[in-house]
């Protein structure tokens, strides 16, 4: 079997830049070594990145509520998105000798010490959403983020042929910060497609993830080509902007309307679905923070605590939309990437997409 690189399936790793190798090593040194292994752990820890997108705040709680229902204890930490605080939060997560530590990285390189003294210590870690590029996990689960921007542009160029007869028009591409390597992937995997229709123009323009921005570079997108016929943008946070423009402008609301601009978005989210929902939206490609958390528990519980490898075979759930998905080996270990797939008006209402789990079961409100 191929290895696989996983560093282009992260999600948002911030660039913060790899922390230096004096600070690890101190870092290190505050945690201490030896201590029980994590056999003997009654405790989940997760070290998260931060809580400043719902869709952390959805992962954190499938990681507790996954572990709760196996009958650990749950510890997190916030980190706020500083890669110096989330080394030191692992650490600290350490001194308990949890059963296991899950972490969603800022700084994928960054982490390798403390992930080799966890491994000493005999617990199992777990990486969700933003894989490692140096360290070993016993699992990962990740997303494939250049697969995504594919997906997204293969829709536009669907439904741009559908109103024109032909693959035709000005679209929009309002990025995301490509500090976030996952952002650039979609970025990339967005614009590679579109590369191969020479009678569609594409306008890239950075929106760094700020709805404001996105607002603003959509209102002067649209100056400037009135006729505008599509958007893509990478995260439901960046869409939020766009939407609020496109409504203003009486742009959006009716797919089937000339008028309409053909929207796209990736993540999924609860409002991504009420927007697809009420027709402005057409497509989002969704990514799983539900999956993410109780897929990585449920397996470390399975194998790794019991000191078994994590099998390399397809990983199969119908509790999930996608149903089944590869685990391969990587040089960061085991890995396991959800494949993307598209929520549209003739699914949207599907019981098992993450953004319907955490708003009808879980309670949950963005």
């Amino acid at each position: 079997m191929s290895k696989k690189t996983p560093h282009q399936l992260s999600r948002r790793a911030f660039g913060l830049g790899t922390l230096s190798a004096a600070t690890l090593t101190a870092l290190a040194a505050c945690a201490g070594g030896g201590g029980a292994g994590g056999s003997g752990g009654t405790t989940v820890a997760f070290a998260n990145k931060g809580m400043n997108f719902f869709f952390f705040v959805v992962q954190n709680e499938a990681i507790k509520r996954k572990s709760e229902e196996l009958d650990y204890q749950y510890k997190t930490t916030d980190a706020n998105q500083d890669a110096g605080q989330q080394f030191n939060d692992w650490n600290s997560l350490l001194v308990s000798s949890p059963a296991f530590v899950i972490a969603d990285p800022i700084d994928s390189k960054g982490l390798e010490t403390v992930v080799k003294q966890t491994a000493g210590r005999d617990i199992p870690v777990g990486i969700v959403d933003t894989p490692l590029t140096k360290g070993v996990a016993d699992f990962t689960i990740a997303f494939d983020n250049y697969r995504g921007g594919e997906m997204a542009a293969e829709k536009t160029v669907e439904l741009l042929k559908k109103r024109y007869g032909r693959e035709k028009g000005t679209v929009l591409n309002a990025y995301g910060a490509l500090s976030s390597s996952a952002w650039s992937g979609r970025k990339k995997g967005f614009e590679d497609v579109m590369k191969k229709y020479p009678d569609i123009e594409v306008l890239s323009r950075p929106t760094d993830g700020d709805e404001t921005k996105a607002k603003s570079v959509a209102g002067a997108t649209l100056s400037e080509f009135p006729t505008l016929d599509a958007a893509h943008s990478p995260s439901d946070a960046i869409t939020r902007g766009l939407v609020t423009t496109l409504k203003s402008e009486g742009r959006t609301g009716d797919p089937d309307a000339k008028d309409h601009v053909i929207l796209t978005s990736i993540d999924g989210e609860p409002q991504a679905l009420d927007w697809i929902r009420a027709g402005v939206l057409d497509a989002s490609v969704s990514q799983d923070p539900v999956a993410y958390g109780e897929v990585c528990v449920e397996l470390l519980h399975k194998y790794s605590l019991k000191g078994e490898d994590i099998p390399l075979e397809p990983y199969e759930n119908k509790d999930y939309y996608w149903e089944k998905a590869p685990i391969e080996k990587t040089d960061q270990g085991p890995t396991c990437v959800i494949p993307p797939f598209f929520i549209t008006a003739d699914n949207v209402d599907d019981k098992r997409h993450w953004a319907n789990v955490v708003t009808n079961d879980w309670g949950m409100q963005q």
